[in-house]
């Protein structure tokens, strides 16, 4: 499908400033400003319309409809409220703007809500000196982490499509704010991360790529030498795998059944579940239980844009992708919540040009 449209520069900054909004949401904890996101969104959409030669995107408005459905569904069967359809909504509507409209004028909205978010956390540790777990109020600090690898993931991405670059001093910064987060799983992502842009950014060179693994390799020892133990006891690494999500998960599979298989569980009323504020610390179990059955479909079309990917030789989105599904596996800060349209415009960013 290619796209006949117009790259109209109002419509580029009204989807730049929902970006950054997007990212204030998530600093001020805002339901506001969130529905502020959806309503600006729907906008967004309905201007794309007039601009299009023809019914483009036909596949992905199913996909859409479908997804808000079930979770409009999933109020009759669950606790959850109305909040997380319009958080849904907008991320979707936004990622479908996105993807059809983005250009070159998008570029300082994009910085701006990646330095927002990022310089935000860095004021909180570095000036203020504030403790990981104080830096989102009532949230630990593996958000803080998650977002760093998110907002990261999403400029490397955008700068990769828009023009072609692959700049290291992104993630090498998300790595060291990774570091004084103490998170586990960002700390191994974030390294990830690292390696791949360099790797792509050195990879007809292989004598840098020597150099640089082995500069890596000195730099983790003397690093663990000097914050082996504080790091072990912080981030929970002494422990490998066994942490309390890996309960938290079976205890979601074993309360599944035909029902909520398409209606999603309630997590309100699982066991254990109480003590992590009904979190299942996987993004995509959490989207199973806000929106059921729809959870499943995305999945489906979540490995058939992988197979997009690796057909068009896409490596780098590709990448960037498994590793933000990495961090998504270990928490529960999408699907639904404020980085959703990241997800999903990584994820189907192929259709542009299929």
């Amino acid at each position: 499908m290619k796209a006949i449209i117009s790259k109209n520069n109002y419509l580029s900054h009204l989807i730049g400033l929902v970006l950054v909004l997007m990212a204030l949401s998530d600093i001020l904890e805002s339901r506001e400003v969130i529905v502020v996101c959806a309503l600006l969104s729907v906008v967004a959409f309905i201007l794309c319309f007039p601009m299009k030669g023809r019914n483009w995107f036909s596949e992905s408005m199913f996909f859409v409809i479908f997804l808000l459905i079930t979770s409009l569904v999933n109020l009759f069967f669950t606790e959850n409220g109305l909040g997380g359809t319009i958080t849904l909504l907008g991320n979707l509507l936004l990622a479908y703007a996105f993807i059809l409209v983005e250009n070159k004028k998008m570029t300082p909205w994009v910085i701006l809500s990646y330095a927002i978010t990022i310089g935000y956390i860095s004021y909180k540790l570095f000036v203020l000196n504030a403790d990981p777990n104080d830096i989102y109020e009532g949230l630990s600090r593996n958000h803080a982490g998650f977002v760093v690898v998110f907002w990261t993931g999403f400029l490397l991405f955008y700068i990769k499509i828009t023009y072609n670059r692959f700049p290291l001093i992104f993630p090498i910064f998300g790595l060291i704010l990774s570091f004084f987060l103490f998170g586990r799983t960002s700390l191994i992502v974030s390294t990830l991360l690292v390696l791949l842009v360099f790797f792509f950014k050195f990879k007809n060179n292989r004598a840098v790529q020597l150099f640089a693994v082995v500069l890596l390799v000195v730099g983790c020892y003397f690093l663990f030498i000097s914050f082996g133990d504080k790091l072990t006891s912080e981030t929970n690494l002494g422990e490998g795998l066994d942490t309390p999500r890996w309960e938290l998960w079976r205890i979601y599979w074993e309360h599944i059944n035909i029902v909520n298989l398409f209606s999603g569980v309630d997590v309100n009323v699982l066991p254990m579940y109480d003590q992590f504020g009904g979190n299942p610390h996987n993004s995509f179990i959490k989207f199973h239980s806000r929106v059921g059955i729809g959870s499943l479909l995305f999945i489906i079309l979540f490995f058939v844009s992988i197979f997009k990917y690796i057909r068009a030789k896409q490596y780098y989105i590709l990448g960037l992708l498994i590793l933000l599904t990495m961090r998504a596996s270990f928490d529960g800060d999408i699907l639904i919540g404020n980085f959703d349209f990241i997800f999903f415009i990584i994820t189907f960013y192929w259709i542009k040009s299929d």
